[in-house]
């Protein structure tokens, strides 16, 4: 029963098989467009030819085997063209859509902004407005009521505001899951024989979190849920073409991936116009996915986390003074919400000192300090900040008659040169999003699930991928038992000014006796 209900690839070899496969295919479809023909210039060598256009030298010497490095003037050299992907809005019927009647003098331009739309959606929404403009042509500039119904369904296209602050919901039949990972099925070797490091390591992320992926489904499927699961290769081929089309997003309920920048803008530029979810599962540049307002990340956001580290500090030291050592650098956010929670608890007695970690500062921590009270520091800054963490523990090391507690960032917890003799002395606070449940029984029996398929404890993607596809299926709605999270815990939260679902769970532990306990 589990095997019918369940579609799965189990191993790598099935994965590469199966595109393989597609290759086969695509290159029939899409060889007349994959490349584009140069002809040799006097003076040109691969290198200037592949600069000119824009493509790496390996791409163009794999898009031309078995040819010598010398060129002569006139020979044909084949560059490797970028797929492009057709949008998924495709065009809208008239009958359902809003339309407008060409004016004098009127462009796609400013058609585009008179109806608030992209120059982009105006011409796929109109292919024949490319060969020209004439006064009373009709075109289409959105879809009109019916279609809008339409869109409200999950497997529609085009997210309307109003269903925006709702999290997803996915049909209930079965739940299709699309991964999509960087397995570089075609990528080069090098020199000596074997895959460079970098690609190695990318498969195998790639691999931990299709075994992520496939624990999940297995345990959804034992509790009664029908999983299918589709993996495609998101890098293209040697002639360009990429493993997946179109018709793969159309599938889905639900997007794991991809996990490289260069195809995430094209996808995003398919996944932004739908509302297929869509999971990030590595860390990005925000300014990439999140031009999808159904894009989602495990990961909860820092500023909720600093503003509970906040509100904790003002509540521990009512009527004292709490330094907090500021950088006004990147991390200013961090450190302003630190300031909004303190503030937001803080009674009247209680007071916030703000002091810029600057030359100043750097002579004179210890003269701050008061040995007949808690000195209680709060130092918000994350990453950015490692030298300053360095330079506190140092200076309050050597003043270690000074009674302390320090408030600090999350990340701070994996800087290896903090003590832990000082952490311990320093009631060291920190706000946490993740943790692995281990004495949990239910996560526990799952985890072990996961070491007798694969003899090994789940990493870090396994785990990512596995709580992704658990909280999909949760969407569906249905009313039968559903596995537990195993690492990541989620509190949804609608964020009006970034437009999207945001994880807002935060707990606090403190390092007390040796241990890091939580704080109640």
């Amino acid at each position: 029963m589990n095997e019918q209900r369940t579609t799965m690839d189990i191993t790598l070899k099935s994965v590469v098989r199966k595109v393989l496969t597609l290759v086969v295919v695509a290159a029939s479809l899409h060889s007349a467009w994959a490349q584009a023909e140069y002809t040799v210039l006097p003076g040109d060598t691969f290198a200037r030819i592949a600069r000119a256009h824009d493509v790496t030298l390996t791409e163009l010497r794999e898009a031309n085997p078995g040819r010598s490095e010398a060129l002569s003037p006139g020979d044909i050299v084949r560059i490797p063209q970028p797929m492009q992907l057709t949008r998924v809005m495709g065009s809208v019927a008239s009958g359902s859509a809003l339309m407008h009647t060409v004016e004098a003098g009127q462009t796609l331009y400013s058609i585009s902004k008179l109806h608030g739309i992209s120059v982009e959606d105006l011409e796929a929404w109109n292919p024949s407005a490319a060969a020209g403009l004439s006064i009373g042509d009709q075109l289409v500039v959105g879809p009109g009521e019916e279609a809008v119904l339409a869109e409200a369904t999950p497997t529609s296209l085009g997210a309307p505001e109003e269903i925006l602050g709702e999290l997803p919901r996915l049909r209930q039949d079965t739940l299709r899951t699309l991964l999509m990972l960087p397995f570089l099925l075609e990528a080069d070797t090098v020199e000596g024989g074997g895959y460079s490091a970098k690609t190695n390591r990318l498969r195998e992320i790639s691999l931990e979190f299709l075994h992520g992926a496939q624990w999940a489904a297995q345990l959804l499927s034992d509790s009664g849920y029908t999983v299918s699961l589709r993996v495609v290769d998101t890098e293209p081929d040697s002639l360009g073409v990429h493993l997946w089309t179109e018709g793969d997003l159309e599938w889905a309920d639900v997007v794991l991936g991809p996990l490289r920048k260069a195809p995430l803008d094209s996808v995003n530029g398919l996944l932004r116009h739908s509302v297929v979810p869509q999971w990030v599962l590595t860390p990005q540049d925000p300014s990439v996915w999140e031009k999808h307002p159904l894009a989602f990340s495990m990961g909860a956001v820092h500023e909720p986390g600093m503003q509970a580290l906040g509100a904790l500090a003002a509540q521990q030291h009512d009527g004292d003074t709490v330094m907090m050592l500021e950088t006004r650098g990147v991390d200013a956010a961090l450190e302003q919400a630190f300031r909004e929670g303190f503030l937001a608890a803080a009674t009247d007695s209680t007071h916030l000192q703000s002091v810029p970690a600057n030359s100043q500062f750097a002579d004179g921590l210890i003269a701050e300090l008061d040995t007949s009270k808690v000195n209680p520091i709060a130092l918000p800054a994350g990453k950015s900040a490692q030298s300053l963490y360095a330079y506190v523990q140092t200076e309050l090391q050597l003043a270690d008659s000074f009674p302390v507690h320090v408030y600090a960032n999350s990340e701070s917890r994996e800087f290896d040169f903090l003590e832990r003799r000082y952490l311990n002395r320093a009631h060291y606070t920190v706000p946490l999003h993740t943790q692995t449940k281990w004495n949990d029984e239910q996560v526990a029996g799952q985890i072990e699930s996961f070491r007798e398929a694969y003899a090994t404890d789940p990493s870090m993607y396994a785990l990512i991928a596995f709580d992704a596809v658990i909280e999909s299926a949760r969407w569906q709605g249905l009313p039968w038992p559903i596995p537990a999270q195993a690492h990541y815990q989620l509190d949804w939260q609608w964020d009006a000014t970034r437009k999207r679902h945001i994880n807002t769970h935060w707990s606090l532990e403190t390092m007390r006796d040796g241990a890091w306990v939580p704080v109640d």
